[in-house]
């Protein structure tokens, strides 16, 4: 009991300080565990456990935060018999001083059409975790403290959720427990009529360091009309040490990554385009790859170059015409019921800041914008102000739509001083087969859907402005 509640003293003194990673150039720090999934369907029932191995190596530090590399290997537990399987991947990226990941380009992949940072790839419902970012947290503002809650918005995906749920401990070092859940509305329901999901994340985190030392992540589906799980996979990992490495060290791996990152970004590109120029630009990644290896042989024994030789044998592979086949439909998305050039699945909305309701089919002969949003979100604010522009400007009738409870949507609308009315979306959003927001339509005066933009970004109000500028005109 003494133990716990000095743990708990210490932590309670540490969250100002847990506010972002800590990091520093040339810091290495591995994590290790197991992934294992699990199917359990009528008559069928499959296990499989892997090991897997993530380090992160930081190549320089700023006011930016921390870009860095992370590399992933995932294969088939050692007590399995027969050849070696799984994958193995490195992604540079960037850390933002929050925590916020995103990846980066590499200088060495001179043919990058896109060379901005993009967004950290979604955790992967179902599959291995070739990309793991997950012992980084994006922070919130606030200092932490037990009971603290916050969320973060995913594109195409449910809010996740996020609490400062207790005091923990980390081989006898005070540290915080932050759990993350994140799942579709009808998952704890008696009935399942569609296909549902849940991923909860938990997190042991020394203030000190600002990231996980420790991670688990739980996810499982339910089937319609079943009543046990689906699926289930459960990822551990857990810190193993620390190095920081300097002078030759520090750039034979930093070499290797960097070359490592441009390949497999080319391997990508290549794929994506699914062969159509046949088996010649593989080979020409083959040779392009050979000839760095030969040139750089003293860096054989950096962890880095089995990413190289993992993106060789895909290619080579590749090459012969092995090419992989489509990613699977995610069964755990909704239908796409919003379909461009299709008329919107009609709905009717109550009022949420007055009485009454609307049917969107009666706007018909204007352009028309909804605006889907969650009163909670951190997005909310600004989906409601762009709202309230293109209402001023005339421009279309904008229907905002809230998602959770109406008293949330009131008080967000009277905290902004808005004028434009909110309505209630709860009960109609799983007509347009929505699972995540914000989302904006936009819909033509004949009633067709024009455009659909998912999630909130720096330059989402632009698009959206521009999209519905090539549906309607200004009326004054």
């Amino acid at each position: 009991m003494f133990a716990q509640t000095l743990i708990a003293g210490l932590v309670l003194a540490a969250p100002p300080e847990a506010t972002g990673p800590r990091l520093e150039k040339g810091l290495e720090v591995r994590w290790a565990g197991t992934f294992t999934e699990a199917s359990f369907r009528p008559g069928v029932r499959t296990v499989r456990t892997y090991d897997v191995d993530t380090r992160l190596l930081v190549l320089d530090t700023g006011d930016h935060g921390a870009d860095a590399v992370l590399f992933t290997r995932v294969f088939l537990n050692s007590d399995h018999k027969g050849p070696p399987s799984g994958v193995v991947r490195l992604e540079l990226v960037r850390i933002d001083p929050r925590g916020k990941l995103s990846v980066l380009s590499s200088p060495a992949d001179h043919d990058n059409p896109s060379p901005k940072p993009r967004p950290w790839p979604l955790v992967r419902l179902e599959g291995l975790p070739s990309t793991e970012g997950g012992m980084f947290v994006e922070f919130p503002d606030k200092p932490l403290k037990v009971g603290l809650a916050w969320s973060r918005e995913e594109a195409g995906r449910p809010i996740v959720s996020w609490t400062m749920a207790d005091a923990d401990s980390f081989r006898g070092q005070a540290a915080v427990k932050l759990i993350a859940e994140q799942k579709t509305t009808g998952y704890y329901g008696d009935r399942v009529r569609q296909a549902e999901w849940r991923r909860q994340d938990k997190l042991t985190v020394l203030p000190g360091t600002g990231f996980a030392s420790r991670l688990e992540r739980i996810v499982e589906r339910r089937e319609p009309e079943a009543d046990d799980l689906a699926f289930r996979s459960v990822l551990t990992l857990e810190q193993q040490g620390r190095v920081v490495y300097s002078g030759r060290l520090f750039d034979e791996r930093k070499e290797e990554a960097v070359h490592a990152a441009a390949f497999t970004a080319q391997l990508d590109r290549l794929l994506a385009a699914g062969g159509r120029d046949g088996g010649k630009p593989f080979d020409a990644l083959v040779r392009q790859i050979d000839r760095y290896q030969s040139e750089n042989g003293s860096s054989d024994t950096v962890p880095f170059r089995e990413a190289i030789v993992f993106i060789r044998k895909r290619a080579e592979s590749a090459a012969k015409g092995n090419l992989p086949p489509a990613p699977p439909r995610d069964d755990t998305a909704p239908e796409a019921l919003l379909a461009v050039g299709k008329p919107l699945p009609d709905v009717t909305a109550p009022l949420v800041t007055a009485d009454g309701s609307i049917t969107v089919s009666r706007l018909r002969g204007k352009p028309v914008v909804l605006a889907y949003f969650q009163p909670t979100a951190a997005s909310a604010p600004d989906v409601l102000k762009l709202a309230q522009a293109l209402q001023a400007e005339r421009r279309a009738g904008i229907l905002p739509l809230a998602i959770g409870d109406p008293t949330d949507a009131k008080a967000l609308h009277k905290e902004l001083r808005l004028t434009i009315p909110v309505f209630d979306g709860t009960g109609v959003y799983k007509s347009h087969g929505l699972e995540a927001t914000p989302v904006f339509v936009i819909v033509d005066a004949d009633g067709n859907v024009r455009h659909v933009i998912r999630g909130w970004e720096e330059d989402t109000a632009r698009q959206v402005t521009d999209e519905l500028g090539k549906v309607g005109k200004r009326k004054d």
